[in-house]
């Protein structure tokens, strides 16, 4: 069985990710599993560039800046927040597709795949959504928003234009839900969240959704004794209570929630309870980050960022809109409890009492009082995360479980849905 892996963006990060990871798992497990990325120096098993070479590279970078073109009447660019995803290469054109049985997609932004040419696809095609692009016209999450749900159109992420502009989210909507339809498509949520926006999107309807959990590597995010990982810090192993969240702006990411923990910063430092951030500061926060909290910039060290989950006591993600939360998922394989708020993703993730606790979502107060709780039974929870982390979320898993899939799909005639555009 040979498959097709479809990636945007750097593998070092972010939904390339997870999908590497999985393209590791599935080769691990005997698939011929072939990875593209618009990456530039993939130096990994199976992993090469879609298009080679430095030439390629400025290709891409033009794709990307022609998909943002429907962006340049409007007074600014929420890089990452939004994508018109109008343009992008044919799918029939990408290394290795004649030879594939079927193909995977996973981010697919930035100008990287024409989703018409998906309905010209005689393959089956599985689609990991790892945020909630699929269902809208243009933004990858809602933000409270509901206009999804009746095709999008006058969007309130976007500002007035400078000039009369057709409005792309209602185009985007549009132009997603044709090619969708007609193309022979399996969704696969990354979370039981993710999974259910799916089956109530009319881009989606009709189309066949799985969920299978999005993966980490579990060998590289494995338990430290907490003394240990503090002194490898180079820091006090019995340091106080400690607190590990990572670095977020609330200009630019407010959905990820990182206003609601500088809302209790003076609750944690009058009770001694200590602050530590991983990456890297946003403009926004140059100046609101108080000097007795603890920096340690981005860290794209592994063994380094297992280290900082483990010498911590509680991780807080306080976001608000999540389609896994991978740093949640790190962090309880590293035996660490998470607090976060109850909803979307974080729901899924965190079992009250076992890895975590969940509070009332967008309440300072409640992340408080949560943590408050929390700290005193971290201890306690530690082998319970790492368990539970492995069972859930581990590559092997989650490679098992698309390795099923893949068996099923090719054994079965592709569902197409009716075009009443």
């Amino acid at each position: 069985m040979k498959v097709l892996h479809l990636a945007s963006g750097a593998l070092g990060r972010g939904a390339s990710r997870g999908a590497l990871w999985l393209h590791q798992g599935l080769l691990d497990q005997g698939v011929e599993s072939r990875f593209l990325t618009t990456d530039a120096a993939p130096d990994l098993p199976g992993v090469e560039p879609v298009l080679p070479g430095p030439l390629g590279q400025v290709l891409l970078s033009g794709l990307r800046q022609l998909d943002r073109l429907p962006l340049r009447a409007y007074a600014f660019d929420r890089r990452g927040t939004l994508s018109p995803g109008w343009i992008g290469l044919p799918i029939q054109s990408m290394p290795g597709y004649d030879e594939a049985d079927l193909i995977h997609l996973h981010w697919i932004n930035d100008g990287l795949l024409d989703l018409n040419s998906l309905r010209r696809c005689k393959k089956p095609v599985v689609w990991t959504v790892r945020d909630l692009w699929p269902t809208t016209g243009l933004c990858h999450y809602p933000q409270g928003c509901d206009r999804q749900a009746g095709g999008c159109g006058h969007c309130p992420l976007l500002p007035a234009p400078a000039w009369p502009w057709p409005d792309p989210s209602h185009r985007g909507f549009r132009r997603k839900q044709r090619a969708i339809r007609r193309s022979p498509i399996t969704f696969v949520g990354i979370s039981p969240w993710v999974s259910q926006q799916l089956r109530a999107s009319p881009i989606a309807a009709g189309r066949p959704v799985e969920m299978i959990w999005n993966c980490i590597d579990e060998q590289r995010f494995q338990p430290l004794p907490k003394p240990e990982a503090r002194r490898a810090l180079g820091l006090d192993a019995e340091q106080g209570p400690v607190v590990l969240a990572e670095l977020r702006s609330p200009a630019s990411e407010p959905w990820k929630g990182f206003q609601h923990l500088l809302a209790i910063l003076p609750h944690l430092r009058s009770c001694g309870i200590h602050l530590w951030l991983f990456g890297a500061v946003p403009p926004d926060l140059e100046d609101l980050l108080p000097f007795d909290v603890r920096l340690f910039g981005r860290i794209d060290d592994d063994a380094q960022l297992r280290r900082l989950y483990a010498a911590a006591d509680v991780f807080v993600c306080p976001t608000l809109e999540e389609a896994f939360g991978k740093t949640m998922a790190e962090a309880m394989a590293c035996g660490t409890p998470v607090l976060a708020f109850r909803c979307s993703a974080p729901a899924d993730l965190v079992e009250p009492g076992l890895t975590g606790a969940l509070v009332e979502p967008g309440q300072s107060a409640a992340l408080w009082q949560g943590l408050q709780q929390l700290l005193p039974q971290a201890h306690r929870m530690a082998a319970t995360c790492a368990e539970r982390a492995v069972e859930r979320f581990s590559a092997p898993q989650a490679a098992q479980a698309y390795n099923q899939l893949y068996r099923r799909l090719l054994g079965q005639a592709p569902v197409l849905v009716e075009d009443d555009q």
